[in-house]
């Protein structure tokens, strides 16, 4: 059976990331569970996420990221120095750090964000994009099982815990995820990715 290329399932994590970056200026420090899947509002149409295609092909770097990211990551440093216990500041320079690649940079600040709230769902997703972005697929299994612990109906998870499972080599387990997700929610954006998937897996 012919092994389809991983970015062709790493769409959640890349919607993920871009929607966490550009909503980080909002006040929420109590929110420990995300309410909204945040792939139902897509991929936002900017200059930094022109280049993106998956998670593992067209990767942002400086030559398919538009200048002007290198410009929001200083400016995102500066704030975060200026205000080192904002983890607002916090959160949105260490998602930039990881779109970056600047991985291990990211993870510190995830953690001291973690070590405040260790229930933060966005932080915990971001955490989980950083180590699957890094290679590291157990961790990044570790984190998004943790995330699924807390909130059982984040999608995002269920299906992110798919593709790593992929990555593994464990088509049956990311078979039986996608099966459920796509059966029980074929209306939403997930459940829509997650047949769309399937299809992709069994070919």
């Amino acid at each position: 059976m012919k092994i389809k290329p991983l970015y062709m399932y790493g769409t959640v994590f890349v919607i993920i990331i871009a929607i966490i970056v550009f909503t980080s200026s909002s006040n929420n420090e109590e929110m420990s569970k995300l309410s909204t899947p945040n792939s139902e509002r897509g991929m936002p149409n900017d200059s930094i996420h022109s280049g993106i295609k998956g998670m593992t092909k067209d990767s942002p770097n400086k030559t398919n990221v538009r200048e002007d990211f290198w410009s929001k990551l200083e400016e995102s440093k500066a704030e975060f120095e200026a205000n080192p216990n904002d983890t607002t500041a916090m959160k949105k320079y260490a998602l930039l750090l990881g779109m970056s690649h600047q991985t291990e940079k990211a993870l510190e600040l995830y953690e001291k964000i973690l070590a405040i709230n260790p229930n933060r769902v966005d932080i915990l997703l971001a955490e989980g994009l950083a180590y699957f972005n890094d290679q590291n697929f157990a961790m990044a299994e570790t984190v998004t099982k943790k995330i699924i612990s807390i909130d059982d109906n984040n999608l995002e998870a269920k299906y992110n815990l798919g593709v790593i499972f992929v990555t593994k080599g464990d088509r049956d387990g990311a078979k039986k995820i996608w099966e459920e997700l796509s059966e029980k929610h074929p209306d939403h954006n997930i459940g829509k990715l997650a047949a769309s998937s399937l299809v992709k897996l069994i070919k």
